[in-house]
């Protein structure tokens, strides 16, 4: 996982429960095998004034392995795994 100085530079928030978690964030690190139920993208309202297309909800269901996903998003709700939000 290659991060750049400026990647926690606003902080994170680590995700461990199933409860839905809203906080702004630019990547996801996978901390182990992890099923997301729901994830928000960004809206036009986001910093960049860009909106995802609906990719995102792939993410959801599936089992995501560890690792980085450069995913932006403003919500997740997990099933089971573990997670750090970098925020944004």
């Amino acid at each position: 996982m290659a991060l750049e100085r400026q990647q926690a530079s606003k902080g994170y928030k680590v995700v461990t429960n199933t409860a839905a978690t809203a906080k702004n964030f630019f990547g996801i690190s996978v901390l182990a095998d992890t099923v997301i139920t729901t994830i928000v993208a960004p809206t036009a309202g986001s910093p960049d004034q860009v909106a995802y297309d609906g990719d995102e909800a792939g993410l959801a269901g599936p089992t995501v392995p560890p690792g980085y996903y450069p995913i932006r998003g403003s919500s997740i709700t997990l099933a089971s795994g573990s997670v750090i939000l970098w925020t944004e």
